[in-house]
């Protein structure tokens, strides 16, 4: 009977604690982001994990998927997967939307994690979304 409450007990705490690795969903980001648009800096004071959105523009590719992110608040880094910024052709000098999450390192400066990223088109000034939910 303890082998047994003992299997139960190991089971749900991995099964607890399975379901906070595996973090939130893009789509959860993305609904948590749209009530959180925040500026560099502010994006920069948050905790680990919030979800937010923020524009600016690029300054530039820094390393396979990373790019550097410029407000009027200053300057942060971003992780966009190849998915998202390949079909777009992202460059320095593109307006964009980001929607994503605060990752905080230890000893390192914060960056964000993109989920979804749009640009701003110049010949019709609208935003032009990629992977769309």
């Amino acid at each position: 009977m303890k082998k047994m409450l003992l299997a139960l007990f190991v089971t749900g705490s991995m099964l607890s604690t399975a379901s906070a690795w595996a973090g939130k969903s893009d789509q959860v980001i993305m609904t948590e982001a749209a009530q959180n648009m925040v500026t560099v800096a502010e994006a920069k004071q948050l905790p680990d994990e919030t979800a937010v959105m923020l524009s600016g523009i690029i300054v530039r590719k820094t390393h396979k998927d990373h790019y550097e992110l410029k407000d009027s608040s200053g300057k942060i880094g971003m992780e966009v997967d190849a998915d998202l910024w390949r079909p777009m052709g992202l460059k320095a000098g593109d307006k964009v939307k980001v929607i994503g999450e605060v990752d905080t390192h230890t000893g390192q400066p914060t960056t964000i994690d993109v989920v979804r990223i749009g640009r701003m088109e110049t010949q019709s000034d609208k935003w032009i979304w990629y992977n769309q939910p």
